[in-house]
């Protein structure tokens, strides 16, 4: 998962703008007015002046994929600590390809030039364009990486980009009311599959939620094709199509693994992030040797440079807001913690497939309650999936493009009818949007973003929340599972930047710092007597976006 995702509306309208294009004969992304070359430009503040018709077509996505070296910006902004990406997929995962290093090297100035020229523009009338970014939220070095591209891209001496950066609130609202042409963004998995890693960026239903709003046919067919594939062979050719498609097409730009770090003090114990960025707080606990932040063991106190944008389980699609919502609700299935080991959660066990992989049958634990005392049912699943399609929430495209229909012949029976077999769907049921909604919070006519309580079926419940300062989390006393939390109390406080946030564990005045204190940050702390840094061992992507509706009618 990214970030919070576009409105479902306006992407569908973007959805339909673009399938009229891509189903045309050529069958492409493009359409077929292209941007005009600029008459003027500088290195500062510069305009362009542009036709009617989207502003990336695809030889010009090529040229920046092909300008951009990712090895200089690894060593000159990280010392070598990250690792360039030259595809969406982790290597680490099966079928990864490295589809741009095949096509573009590692890096290839003259084939940019020739694009370029091609696309009919100069030295004497340059491509402008803007680049955002965010300077704190991915740490504070996001502002030297993009300082790096633009130099790169402009070495081509026909682009002039003009960098814009906004904080995290006013970027993401940017981006989703698509005033952003390019940008930066970080993902992180929802589920341990290939598919997430392509899917929510390439596929005509799922990108409009991560505002690419690419859409071409050929990329869905296969990206289903291999979705629905069984044969490990037949999977891994299917990906190396993707690939190469993807390299062709661009719809985004993959540029660095990035290393996640925790640090906590001296005397806690629990901590563990799993491959999917689980992070159970109810493991935790304070040995004797331990000096809570907040001076009682029954409390503890984790920092982040998050933020909540929704906690509605049909809404939400943020790490920090799953985060939040998987520690006060429980999934069909979750994981043992810090692996990425597939278990049982509200699910007694795992499902009973049918129909060819079509049907998935859950049979749910007895005497699940929410934490307001409301008993759990099966029906319970289903309002959740009826509320999610009536609402069109951020994250109802992750659910949509796989599930047909949700039923519940009794009250400990849910049953998933697929639009088609996949072989990840248990780790789909791991998501967030499989985590039941308290229909006495979450009604049907609105999504709750903020709700003033969260009741759900998890280990905690929160209790209160003022954005941007600090959310509480006490124990759910009606929790029944055997990993009760070990720690009553969870005090979750939001800092500004990495700096603070680090700064704060130093002193004691919080117990865990956790995302995003950065590769400089943890190093400086992991120098530091009774403080404990901890590489977390999950991918962690950060990748450009291009807008693939973006228009420029007029100059500007």
């Amino acid at each position: 998962m990214s970030v919070p995702k576009t409105l479902k509306m306006m992407a569908l309208l973007l959805l339909v703008a673009l399938l009229a294009v891509a189903c045309a004969p050529a069958a492409t992304t493009e359409t077929p007015t292209e941007a005009a070359p600029s008459t003027e430009g500088t290195s500062e503040e510069t305009t362009a002046e542009t036709s009617a018709g989207p502003l990336w077509t695809k030889e010009l996505r090529q040229a920046i994929a092909a300008a951009i070296d990712r090895e200089v910006i690894v060593d000159r902004v990280f010392e070598g600590r990250n690792t360039p990406a030259y595809g969406m997929v982790p290597p680490s995962y099966p079928y990864a390809t490295e589809p741009f290093l095949d096509k573009y090297g590692t890096r290839d100035l003259e084939l940019s030039k020739q694009l370029l020229q091609d696309a009919g523009y100069s030295e004497e009338n340059p491509f402008v364009f803007d680049l955002w970014y965010p300077p704190e939220h991915y740490g504070t070095t996001t502002a030297d990486v993009m300082q790096v591209i633009k130099e790169q891209l402009e070495e081509t001496g026909m682009i002039v980009v003009n960098l814009k950066s906004e904080n995290w609130a006013e970027y993401v609202d940017g981006f989703v009311a698509g005033e952003a042409p390019f940008f930066m963004l970080g993902w992180f998995p929802d589920f341990t599959d290939p598919d997430n890693w392509l899917t929510p960026f390439a596929s005509c239903l799922q990108s409009p939620d991560n505002g690419v709003n690419y859409c071409n046919p050929e990329m869905d067919a296969l990206l289903t094709s291999a979705a629905t594939a069984t044969d490990p062979a037949d999977r891994e050719d299917l990906y190396q199509q993707i690939g190469e498609l993807y390299a062709e097409d661009v719809p985004t730009i993959p540029l660095f693994w990035e290393p996640e770090f925790i640090t906590f003090r001296k005397g806690i114990e629990g901590v563990a992030i799993g491959g999917s960025f689980e992070f159970n707080y109810n493991v935790l606990s304070f040995t004797d040797e331990a000096v809570p932040a907040s001076g009682s063991p029954d409390t503890i106190i984790i920092g982040t440079t998050d933020e909540v944008n929704s906690l509605d389980a049909n809404d939400a699609y943020a790490t920090h807001d799953w985060e939040i919502i998987k520690n006060t609700g429980t999934a069909l299935m979750s994981y043992t913690p810090g692996t990425t080991e597939l278990v049982p959660g509200a699910a007694a066990d795992f499902p009973v497939i049918s129909d060819g992989g079509l049907t998935y049958t859950f049979t749910l634990k007895e005497g699940l309650k929410f934490a307001d005392g409301t008993p759990l049912t099966a029906q319970d699943y289903v309002y959740s999936w009826e509320r999610l399609n009536a609402l069109e929430g951020q994250v109802s495209g992750l659910v949509q493009v796989y599930v047909q229909s949700v039923e519940a012949p009794d009250d400990l029976t849910v049953v998933y009818h697929l639009n088609s077999p996949i072989g990840f769907f248990n780790a789909l049921a791991a998501t967030a949007p499989f985590v039941p909604v308290n229909p006495n919070t979450f009604t049907m006519d609105a999504i709750n973003a903020y709700p003033e309580t969260l009741d759900g079926i998890g280990a905690y419940r929160m209790v209160s929340n003022v954005p941007g300062e600090q959310l509480v989390l006490e124990a759910n006393p009606y929790y029944t599972g055997e990993d009760a939390p070990k720690i009553k109390n969870v005090i979750i406080k939001y800092f500004a930047d990495p700096t603070t946030l680090g700064n704060a564990v130093e002193k004691g005045e919080i117990d865990i710092a956790w995302r995003t204190l950065g590769p400089v940050e943890s190093t400086r702390l992991s120098s530091i007597e009774g403080l404990t840094v901890m590489k977390v061992d999950a991918p962690s992507l950060r990748y450009m976006v291009f807008n693939h509706t973006y228009v420029l009618d007029t100059a500007e």
